[in-house]
């Protein structure tokens, strides 16, 4: 008779390859930082817990064995620069008189009725 828990660990490893234990451990880290960056909160929790740094030191490995990952993980290091960039280009706090949309004190944007040279 089977092991439950073998057949179990076996349809869980068909369920998910991506999570098999064979998997490089950079390989691991790159694929998690992809998968932060999916929403901005767990991607601000990623780099909140030193997750760049772990991720770089990832794309080492995984291009040092010339593992196809390390393009992956190259491309997170990119966009994290961008990201940085237009933040470092962006006023840190836009104020009330900062925001691009204001009253319409002359312009009438309803049909109803209304004189055009109010």
């Amino acid at each position: 008779m089977s092991d439950p828990a073998a057949v179990g660990r076996a349809l869980t490893a068909l369920a998910h390859p991506d999570d098999a234990p064979e998997r490089e451990p950079y390989e691991r880290t790159i694929a998690a930082a992809c998968d932060a960056f999916s929403e901005i909160h767990t991607a601000e929790t990623f780099l909140d817990d030193g997750g760049e740094v772990t991720l770089r030191r990832a794309v080492g490995a995984a291009t040092r064995d010339g593992h196809p990952c390390a393009r992956d993980g190259r491309r997170m290091l990119r966009d994290l620069s961008r990201l940085r960039e237009s933040m470092a280009d962006s006023p840190a706090e836009l104020g009330r008189d900062a925001d691009q949309f204001h009253s319409g004190r002359t312009t009438v944007f309803s049909g109803g009725g209304e004189s055009p040279d109010r």
